[in-house]
């Protein structure tokens, strides 16, 4: 009787503690889980808020970059000249032209530049096959004449790219006043940087997550800026994704509900622009770290009250139920998504299998984990790998670390990066062949490296690999060449087991691993010079030669003989000129960047030749962006051979239309007339006109129609070449040959030649002379032969 009475009470005083530890673990794990939601809710609302100003600060950064390249254009003095000078002629449009292409290609933001001088009604646009008249995408100049602030933000306008209007392009434009500080009523003129939407939505389309939501941006009155879905832009938000309120703060958040999906609109205004930047975001997403939260609560609420349960029951069970319990849950939760049909542990005999059973289990589940992490290797290798090489990770200890778990340990000394890329990729089958040959070459230059040093290679783009070799000593010199040595034997592996070529390029030692990155920027921009040098090579840094102060102007200047066998038609002496200043390029050390760019400015120039004969011909002139499709030669012959092949081109169609134009007997007593007096200064279209009875723009027209290009422009041409007859072979002082070809003005004639030539009088005549002392003497050497 007393025995069961104390096992009576045994039972109640064991249920009151079991009681009381639940209330307290239920209480806390309640109380945890509000005081935890209200911190957490407040994070991710400041989180979606901090999203919106690091977008707004690298739009900033992008707009104020870009307004600030206006300003410093305005500065300029061909600016000044174009707004306000009477006396602006062809060649200061030339020359503002140029400057304008030159920010282009330096700029891939802006997609094209307008001028506009409201004092002297003329105007400049970039796009070529632009009509002379203004039309309707140009109305913001007479708006803006009347805008009292001197620089104005445009919200998205389609801008056309041809006659027809046909094909447009969404642009956000920034206009400036010339000056950029002035009285009202004296603004003399304006200049609209117009900015492709594309490129403004690029830089903002990464801030989030696609499966969490999406950006975009509006005007103050509600109208479709950026966005991923191109046909929204220029339309209203609408209600859904608008709110009166955003008129009235600079930013917050609203509730709204699309497609019976609850989401949350987080909104800011730019001071800069006064657009509004907003991000939409599902509910779902936004709650997913409070439901994680809340899990896991009530995970550790149950494992916490199975545990005080164990605890109440020990004192009257066998010890290895609890173990045997715990064991069994702890299996269940790690295989709560097994794959594997599971047995029931309590089947077993006694206390001891059921242990074995649900250890078996755990260790089942340990196995998959880790073949799960081995599946997902080359990923990681490749994250980490990528991370150094772009200089986002500035841990080196933790990298290296994180490298050694993955199984590819490095040496601490130093480092060096080779960028490995196969040549004529385009003669591969297909990018799954290519990207087989790059996964083995990856395994081929491992297994060399690792043989008697350590390092990593991984598959940087399509055809491209990317090698990092460490070196447990600091030997900058003596590794220098290891990696040379490497770099050989890696070259020659894929010529004879792959039957393809490769190029390779080294970058200099790192001497950390956080420094990686400017090892794979040499590394880059040594293999882009394979353009030059051909393929199946090894490029260091130490084969480039730096190009000579002035070489961009002196090679572009050797352009102008092309374009004048152009004009004439004469198909083989265009190409040997053509291949002989590709030859110059290529040995003159010039980088492949500043080629490309040299061949956009030549095609630019035979695009105007060609329209001078002809306006209509235009259509048939390079696309206005030349530089991508220029980068799409893998050497400089294919480039030359493009070049050639678009130059043939023109020459044929210049002589088709020669064909089909009478000549014009005026023209011919007019170019006589002008090839006889060309030395007056006072010789112009006013006086042609007079002399042959004429009105001054007949002649124009009619001169420009047979001659393929303006009167002053063939002038021009005649006094120089008869200046450079002059100072080439005689002894004449500068201003006697100024003056013997029409320029009274000895400094306006030093400016003209160096524009035309690239050089000016005393150098040009130094320079001929040397060559006709050095020709001399090669006859005379012949002769005594």
């Amino acid at each position: 009787m007393f025995w069961q009475q104390k096992r009576s009470r045994s039972k109640r005083a064991m249920s009151i503690i079991l009681l009381f530890l639940s209330l307290c673990i239920v209480s806390t794990a309640g109380l945890s889980y509000f005081i935890t939601t209200e911190h957490l809710q407040a994070e991710v609302e400041q989180t979606n808020m901090s999203l919106l100003h690091e977008v707004n600060d690298k739009l900033l950064l992008v707009l104020k970059g870009i307004d600030s390249e206006t300003m410093q254009f305005l500065r300029s003095r061909d600016m000044r000249t174009f707004m306000e000078d009477e006396g602006a002629d062809q060649q200061d449009t030339i020359t503002i032209n140029n400057r304008i292409a030159d920010m282009l290609l330096s700029n891939d933001t802006i997609f094209s530049i307008d001028l506009y001088s409201y004092a002297k009604k003329r105007w400049s646009q970039t796009n070529p096959f632009q009509t002379p008249e203004l039309g309707p995408d140009y109305q913001w100049m007479n708006a803006f004449e009347r805008y009292k602030g001197f620089y104005q933000w445009i919200g998205t306008r389609k801008l056309s790219l041809d006659d027809s209007g046909n094909i447009r392009q969404n642009v956000m434009t920034l206009i400036r006043s010339y000056p950029l500080v002035h009285g009202e009523g004296y603004r003399k003129g304006a200049v609209a940087f117009n900015i492709d939407e594309r490129s403004i939505y690029n830089l903002i389309k990464n801030a989030i997550d696609p499966s969490l939501g999406y950006l975009f941006l509006a005007d103050a009155e509600g109208i479709i800026l950026s966005h991923s879905d191109k046909s929204l832009i220029g339309k209203q938000a609408g209600g859904l994704l608008w709110s009166k309120d955003m008129t009235q703060r600079d930013e917050g958040q609203f509730r709204t509900k699309m497609n019976g999906v609850n989401r949350t609109a987080f909104y800011m205004k730019s001071p800069y622009t006064g657009w509004e930047i907003i991000s939409v975001v599902s509910d779902a997403a936004l709650s997913k770290p409070l439901v994680q939260v809340r899990n896991t609560l009530f995970g550790i609420s149950i494992l916490l009250l199975l545990l005080a349960g164990g605890m109440s029951m020990v004192l009257n069970s066998w010890m290895f139920r609890p173990v045997n319990r715990v064991l069994s849950n702890v299996t269940k939760q790690l295989q709560a998504y097994g794959q594997y049909e599971r047995k029931n542990e309590h089947w077993a005999d006694d206390e001891w299998s059921g242990i074995e059973v649900s250890l078996s289990y755990v260790l089942a589940d340990s196995n998959r984990m880790y073949r799960q992490m081995r599946e997902t290797q080359p990923v990681i290798k490749w994250r980490l790998v990528m991370d150094a090489l772009i200089g986002a990770r500035k841990n080196p200890e933790e990298l290296r670390a994180s490298l050694e778990a993955i199984g590819f340990p490095l040496h601490a000394k130093q480092y060096i990066v080779l960028a490995a890329e196969f040549d004529q990729k385009s003669s591969i089958a297909s990018s799954q062949d290519l990207h087989l040959y790059s996964y083995a070459l990856c395994n081929v230059a491992e297994e060399m490296i690792n043989a008697e040093y350590r390092g990593i290679a991984i598959e940087a783009r399509d055809g491209l690999v990317v090698i990092v070799i460490s070196f447990h000593e600091a030997e900058a010199e003596a590794n220098l060449l290891r990696a040379f040595a490497v770099a050989e034997m890696i070259k020659s592996y894929v010529e004879e087991q792959f039957k393809q070529t490769i190029s390779i390029g080294l970058g200099h030692i790192a001497q950390e691993i956080d420094t990686l990155q400017y090892s794979y920027h040499d590394a880059m921009s040594a293999l882009s010079y394979k353009m030059i040098l051909g393929g199946n090579t090894i490029i260091s840094n130490d084969d480039i030669r730096e190009p000579a102060s002035g070489e961009f102007m002196r090679l572009l200047g050797m352009t102008d003989g092309i374009v004048d066998s152009l004009r004439l038609t004469d198909s083989e002496k265009m190409k040997k000129q053509t291949e002989r200043w590709f030859g110059e390029m290529a040995g003159s050390g010039a980088a492949p960047d500043m080629i490309r760019q040299l061949v956009v400015h030549f095609m630019m120039k035979a695009a105007k030749a060609v329209g001078e004969i002809d306006p209509v011909m235009l259509e048939e002139a390079p696309p206005h962006r030349l530089f991508d499709l220029l980068s799409q030669h893998e050497n400089i012959h294919e480039l030359s051979d493009y070049v050639i092949e678009q130059l043939g081109q023109f020459a044929k169609q210049i002589e088709e239309r020669r064909s089909n134009r009478e000549r014009n007997d005026v023209v011919e007593r007019i170019t006589a007339f002008i090839n006889a007096h060309y030395m007056h200064s006072d010789l112009s279209l006013n006086y042609l006109a007079s002399e042959f009875k004429l009105s001054a723009s007949h002649v124009s027209r009619i001169f420009k129609e047979h001659k393929e290009r303006n009167f002053i422009d063939y002038l021009m041409d005649i006094r120089m070449r008869k200046a450079k007859e002059l100072l080439a072979g005689s002894d004449m002082l500068i201003r006697d040959v100024s003056e013997a070809v029409g320029y009274t003005n000895v400094n306006s004639f030093v400016r003209i030649f160096k524009r035309s030539t690239g050089f000016i009088p005393g150098e040009y005549r130094e320079r001929e002379q040397a060559l006709l002392r050095g020709a001399d003497g090669a006859n005379d050497t012949d002769v005594a032969e």
